[in-house]
């Protein structure tokens, strides 16, 4: 049998197999809850009570669960996907926004933005293992492909803190202004992270912990401090990567190779969570102030349907 065969055996056999539900969860910041769409026809399915203030979503890795940050209460929400209710929770957790799951399903790495700490949480038993000082306000968390290192951007102190989870060894890397999320290219060599306040995206080189490169934003018509990038995505190929640019009411369109924008797409009002369905045909993005969710089409970059959600929609998580 060839090495590749054996290979694409044990990636299958450690690869989680799940029906999906074919449903789309949206958090609702200040609606304190969950609109489930109808990934077909996105219709309204169910809105979940949860928590104040839900921001951050993350699957388990079989998706039968959903982890959901509700930062007003000081907890996660625990979401049973096919139920679409609330079936647990893991309280007094500072000011939870944004998490990370390990690839077992065993542990959350989020970020307390009050405290200026990574909380690391042991899911079994829903107890704090530890937590490790990072920079001021952290919101973004993103564990590498093996969870043998995490990242985490502290808004407030410009930098990014690179952790080993082995040892808990912090190297600091500094970037433009209010760092906020993360996108990993699929080959692991760059990291990503959306600068705010500088209205750009800075790039990472992995295997040097430094800055190598900049995506500047300036959608036509737009001033520059209007333009606010957060929530990004790279796709599969390692070759598109689509940003949130917050008050600028667009979504910049990127050439991951050269770094170099190709594209603007309109929005709706301040878009800040974005996602891609299974496929990769999709994108859907999460428009705070108007209060409703836009469908583009990845390969046209055409916005196809804008749907209506609950009140200042943040995070967008689909279950295919």
């Amino acid at each position: 049998m060839r090495k590749a065969t054996i290979i694409a055996g044990l990636v299958a056999l450690a690869t989680p197999a799940f029906a999906g539900t074919n449903h789309i969860f949206v958090s609702n910041e200040k609606g304190n809850g969950l609109t489930v769409l109808d990934a077909a026809d996105y219709t309204t399915v169910r809105q979940i009570k949860t928590g104040a203030r839900p921001r951050g979503m993350v699957f388990s890795p079989d998706h039968k669960l959903l982890y959901v940050a509700c930062g007003g209460v000081n907890r996660i929400d625990i979401v049973d996907v096919a139920a679409m209710k609330v079936v647990g929770r893991i309280g007094h957790i500072d000011d939870p926004e944004t998490f990370d799951l390990d690839k077992k399903g065993e542990r959350l790495f989020i970020s307390n933005e009050d405290a200026g700490e990574l909380s690391i949480y042991d899911l079994a038993t829903k107890k704090l293992l530890k937590s490790i000082k990072v920079g001021l306000e952290p919101e973004g968390v993103l564990l590498n492909a093996d969870d043998s290192k995490v990242y985490v951007a502290s808004e407030g102190s410009n930098l990014v803190s690179v952790i080993d989870t082995a040892t808990d060894k912090r190297t600091d890397i500094g970037t433009d202004t209010r760092p906020r999320r993360f996108a990993m290219t699929p080959d692991g060599k760059e990291l990503w992270v959306s600068t705010e306040l500088a209205g750009r995206v800075d790039v990472i080189d992995v295997a040097t912990n430094k800055v190598v490169s900049h995506v500047d934003f300036l959608p036509p018509g737009m001033r520059k401090e209007d333009v606010s990038p957060v929530a990004l995505v790279i796709d599969k190929a390692g070759t598109t990567a689509f940003v949130t640019l917050g008050r600028a009411n667009h979504v910049g369109v990127v050439d991951v190779k050269s770094h170099k924008v190709t594209d603007y797409i309109l929005v709706g009002s301040r878009p800040w969570g974005i996602a891609f369905d299974k496929d990769q045909k999709r994108l859907f993005v999460a428009n705070g102030a108007s209060d409703d969710v836009s469908i583009i089409d990845a390969a046209s970059h055409k916005v196809r349907k804008s749907v209506p959600v609950g009140h200042y929609p943040y995070g967008v998580a689909i279950d295919e």
